[in-house]
C-alpha cells in the first residue's frame, strides 16, 4: 500500500538521480569538448612532444572510454528517474494511498487544519508533485490547500471538509493519471 512516506522518499531518489544526471551531462560535456580538442592540437602537440625529448601522451582513446562510460551512468540514471516517476504516480493516484493526517483536525479562523502525524513533513513529495502539475507550492484545489506540513480546508464542518478532501485528492490523482498517460 503506498503512503506518503514511501512517496517522500521516492520523491527524495528522484531529486538526488537528478542532481547526478546534471553532473554526468556537465562532464560528459567537457569530455565532448576534449575530444574535439584532441584531433584539432594533435599534430602540435605530438611534434612539440617529439622535439623536446619526452613521450606524446594521446588521451583520446582513454577519453573515448570516459565518455562511452558516461553515457551508460546517463541512459541509467534516466531510466532509473523514469521509473521512479512512475512508481511516483502510481503509488500517489493509488486509491489505497495512506495519507497520515492527525484523526482529529483543528478549527482555526473557520477552516479545517489537519497536521501529518508525529508533525510529518512532505517537502520532497510535495516539491515532485508541484512540479508534475505545474503548480507551485502549497497546492490549492478548491478550497483546499495541501502542504509539506498540514492540509487546510476553508470550511469549519469537519464533514464538509473531509468531503472537500477526497475530492481535490481525486481531481490531483486524475490529472497525474492522465499525465502518466
Amino acid at each position: 500500500m503506498p503512503d506518503f512516506e514511501t512517496l517522500e522518499n521516492i520523491a527524495i531518489q528522484i531529486k538526488e538521480n537528478r542532481l547526478k544526471l546534471h553532473e554526468i551531462e556537465d562532464s560528459l560535456s567537457s569530455v565532448n569538448v576534449q575530444l574535439h580538442e584532441i584531433p584539432l592540437k594533435r599534430t602540435t602537440e605530438s611534434t612539440f612532444a617529439k622535439m623536446i625529448g619526452v613521450g606524446y601522451d594521446d588521451k583520446m582513446s582513454e577519453l573515448e572510454r570516459a565518455k562511452a562510460q558516461l553515457e551508460i551512468t546517463k541512459t541509467d540514471l534516466k531510466s532509473s528517474i523514469a521509473k521512479d516517476i512512475a512508481t511516483f504516480i502510481s503509488g500517489f493516484s493509488s486509491p489505497d494511498l495512506i495519507i497520515p493526517l492527525e484523526n482529529v483536525p483543528q478549527i482555526i479562523d473557520g477552516k479545517t487544519v489537519y497536521k501529518y502525524r508525529d508533525n510529518s513533513k512532505f517537502k520532497n513529495l510535495f516539491e515532485i508533485l508541484c512540479e508534475m502539475l505545474g503548480l507551485s507550492s502549497p497546492l490549492v484545489i478548491k478550497d483546499v490547500m495541501l502542504s509539506p506540513t498540514e492540509i487546510i480546508i476553508a470550511v469549519k464542518d469537519e464533514f464538509e471538509a473531509k468531503q472537500k478532501f477526497i475530492n481535490s485528492l481525486h481531481e490531483i490523482q486524475n490529472t497525474l493519471l492522465i499525465k502518466k498517460k
